[in-house]
């Protein structure tokens, strides 16, 4: 066995195949959607993607990057971070080898402190709490000396859902359910609306617009710059979505009220859960509800496809315990090695933390 870094986008090409294996049920996790983030967000910083080999091939593999840092710090961060917000990340194992790859990782990790591929902190963003080989590297590192700090993430959200659309709807509140019944039989299911499914590359020239237009309109609504204001974002998401949707991981879903589409969602298909990603509604259509129509369209046709859950993702919103999506606890993880590179770290890292606090709590006082 062995443990090999690469550092080129080349190179880690011949991993595709052995990489979206080892992502499993989770789309933020496959090459297509982490090496699509590092074409358009890597500029300046450093590819940093750790296999972990045995005779047969790919075992394990730690995507990360060495974030380059306004102090020149060489943190290790997870591909797809940031503003892009991938969800349920992790080291990538083979369901054969859980524990053989968190040890090889930490003893290639302190070898490497003092070699070219030296690193002075890993910072791991919004991992879903208790993930288990994350979990268990930084308690090895822990033994190793290393700090390690753990800070409350956002919570992702999941509906679970029954086997049938009744057992659904009497899962809901009399109030709700009579809601959603009022909702299906005047305009879900009548001649006025209609939902579109593009899953074809084909027709992704067609799609993505709405989604953007919907999505856009919607944030400046709430005086809010939304995601693709950042044209780095709109070449991502496109980017991904083509390679996803090529593989049959990827659809945009809009619906079509009077013939004039009022909301729309990317989603990321895997064999149980449809990963609800981004989305947008007209906001000049509110008074027709078009959250709460796009919402009983998505459920209703997950539950057809045999789907067992729709994820929300990560963010507190209210629709998503109105629609009965249960929090999924997510924390950001920090280790920092027993080194002076690494202390200096931890010692500015720690400083902004308090002076940040320290600032919240002032602005209240004075609220």
């Amino acid at each position: 066995m062995h443990v090999e870094r690469f550092s080129d986008p080349q190179s880690v090409e011949s991993l595709r195949s052995a990489w979206n294996a080892l992502a499993g049920n989770v789309p933020f996790r496959t090459y297509d959607w982490m090496m699509s983030w590092w074409k358009h967000y890597g500029d300046g910083h450093q590819l940093f993607v750790v296999g972990v080999f045995d005779n047969d091939g790919l075992i394990g593999l730690a995507p990360w990057y060495k974030a380059a840092g306004k102090t020149g710090g060489r943190t290790l961060r997870f591909l797809g971070d940031g503003e892009v917000c991938s969800d349920y990340l992790d080291i990538l194992i083979t369901p054969d080898d859980p524990n053989r790859v968190a040890p090889l990782l930490v003893d290639w990790l302190q070898e490497a402190l003092t070699t070219s591929n030296a690193w002075d902190a890993m910072e791991w963003d919004n991992l879903e709490k208790g993930t288990p080989i994350a979990a268990e590297l930084s308690q090895r590192m822990m033994h190793c000396q290393a700090m390690v700090h753990r800070l409350p993430g956002l919570n992702c959200w999941r509906l679970e859902l029954p086997e049938t659309w009744y057992d659904f709807e009497m899962q809901q509140s009399k109030s709700h359910r009579k809601q959603i019944r009022r909702q299906i039989s005047r305009v879900l299911d009548t001649d006025r609306c209609q939902l579109h499914v593009c899953d074809s590359t084909t027709s992704l020239d067609a799609a993505m617009p709405i989604l953007i237009d919907l999505h856009m309109r919607r944030r400046k609504s709430l005086d809010q710059p939304g995601c693709f204001a950042d044209d780095r974002f709109t070449k991502f998401l496109y980017e991904a979505a083509s390679h996803m949707m090529a593989d049959g991981k990827c659809e945009i879903l809009w619906l079509d009220l009077d013939d004039v589409p009022i909301a729309a969602e990317i989603h990321f298909p895997c064999q149980d859960i449809a990963y609800a990603y981004q989305a947008g509604i007209d906001p000049d259509r509110l008074s027709d509800e078009p959250g709460s129509l796009m919402q009983i369209a998505v459920i209703r046709r997950a539950i057809e496809q045999g789907k067992t859950a729709v994820d929300f993702l990560r963010g507190d919103e209210p629709y998503k315990a109105h629609w009965r999506a249960e929090p999924r606890a997510c924390e950001t993880i920090r280790i920092v090695p027993n080194t002076t590179f690494g202390l200096i770290r931890q010692g500015i890292w720690t400083t902004k933390t308090q002076v940040k606090s320290w600032l919240k709590a002032s602005l209240g006082k004075n609220e």
